[in-house]
């Protein structure tokens, strides 16, 4: 029998140490086991819609929800759309400016509560050029340069309208207002300058026409004042005479603001002359009225609407207006056989509401013009579907029969004021109800 082995013997301190590396050992083995199972087991044929891993491309940042939607184009609000109005507030002319500004500020009124412009509102910019064309063209200068305007509504008289339309045409910025003159009317020189009054030749036309046709006059005596107006005025009468195969009488010109006109119109009484188409303004206007009425001498005189402000009327009187008849509009007139359109009785009760004043005791003839234009400008751009200069001005040149409160109006790329001579007649300056005129006899 073989003799029995010796183990040595243990101690309890060795016993732990070994009970505790049998346990690290088994916990490094479980990790790595761990480890190995949650990596993909490679594919033997890669899919089709395998994307690169993300570590090859830089992470995105997206916004969040609420963020994305507060700079959606389609919810942030519009930028407002800057028109300019550029007129005649002060100064000599300051009252047709005013009358202006009242019927532009309820035309932007009405079209803001509605949503304005192709959705965007307009913001209004104006000012007032005193009738100065030297402050006319250095406020168009600010208002291009410094507002950023493309759209300009004025002016209100010509020679301010002049001094703009060169800068404004190279600047591409297109104007409409109330000009009259020919020259501001050229629609191949200008053709970003537009109007709603009638030029000088269509105001001498329906002057000529009712001399002509209604009163029926063998013998016709021109008077005019030595001015700017009074020259091309004087000439279109010719024109329009001469049209209608007359020739005038008698012709006198007289300097603005002589105090007596008793030699001119002596002049033209001495020549027999039956009627007494006058290129006369304001204070001229009231003196030769009332030096008529001084020499009882009773004979028609036909002017400009000058002649139905409240200043010659107030100047002259009733009595010595009854055959004194001034060019207005058809839609603001009437007779017993033409009533004012429904439109235009519409506009007259909310300038009453507006001027807090019923009934109107001024004529409604300036606030409904740049009513109307500011409405034109809205037609304009909504059709041009911009507010670019050339593409408004292009707009523009396409408009016909648009139904104002004043007028219809009718623009091509040829003819840059929208009126016609049916769009005149003849009134009593004396005659005013409720803002519109009554018509001269024979309507």
């Amino acid at each position: 029998m073989l003799p029995r082995r010796a183990y040595p013997t243990r101690t309890p301190g060795a016993l732990l140490t070994t009970i505790l590396a049998i346990l690290l050992i088994s916990s490094l083995v479980a990790c790595s086991a761990g480890s190995q199972t949650t990596s993909p087991a490679p594919s033997a044929q890669p899919s089709t819609s395998a994307k690169a891993p993300e570590t090859s491309k830089p992470a995105e940042s997206k916004p969040a929800a609420s963020a994305s939607v507060s700079a959606s184009p389609s919810t942030a609000p519009a930028a407002p759309l800057k028109i300019g109005a550029l007129l005649t507030t002060s100064g000599p002319v300051g009252e047709a400016g005013t009358r202006q500004m009242v019927g532009l500020e309820m035309a932007i009124e009405e079209i803001n509560a509605s949503g304005g412009i192709m959705g965007r509102k307009i913001e209004l910019i104006q000012r007032d050029d005193g009738g100065d064309p030297t402050k006319a063209l250095a406020a168009a200068h600010e208002l291009v340069e410094k507002q950023g305007v493309t759209l300009i509504l004025g002016t209100t008289v010509s020679s301010t309208a002049l001094a703009v339309l060169p800068y404004l045409t190279e600047q591409k910025v297109v104007l409409i207002g109330s000009h009259s003159a020919a020259a501001a009317v050229d629609a191949q020189k200008y053709p970003y300058g537009f109007t709603g009054s009638p030029t000088s030749s269509l105001q001498a036309a329906i002057i000529v026409k009712y001399a002509v046709d209604i009163v029926k006059a063998q013998k016709i005596g021109i008077l005019a004042e030595s001015s700017a107006y009074g020259n091309g005025t004087l000439a279109d009468l010719k024109a329009q005479l001469e049209a209608q195969r007359v020739q005038p009488t008698a012709v006198e010109q007289y300097p603005q603001g002589t105090l007596d006109m008793t030699t001119a119109l002596s002049s033209l009484r001495k020549a027999g002359v039956q009627v007494i188409l006058g290129a006369t303004l304001g204070a001229d206007s009231v003196r030769i009225l009332k030096n008529l009425q001084s020499m009882n001498w009773e004979v028609p005189y036909l002017g400009n609407s000058d002649l139905a402000t409240t200043a010659v009327v107030q100047g002259v009187g009733p009595e010595g207006l009854k055959l004194t008849y001034a060019y207005n509009f058809k839609r603001l007139a009437f007779s017993d056989k033409l009533p004012v359109l429904e439109k235009g009785k519409q506009f007259v009760a909310k300038v009453a509401k507006k001027m807090n004043q019923s009934p109107l005791k001024e004529s409604v003839q300036q606030q409904a013009l740049f009513y109307d234009l500011t409405y034109l400008i809205k037609a304009a751009v909504e059709a041009a579907r911009s507010t670019e200069g050339a593409k408004v001005a292009a707009a523009l040149d396409s408009i016909k029969d648009f139904d104002g409160v004043e007028a219809s109006y009718t623009f091509t790329k040829e003819k840059h004021s929208g009126l016609d001579l049916d769009d005149l007649v003849m009134v009593k300056p004396a005659s005013l109800r409720d803002g519109v005129f009554e018509m001269a006899p024979g309507y």
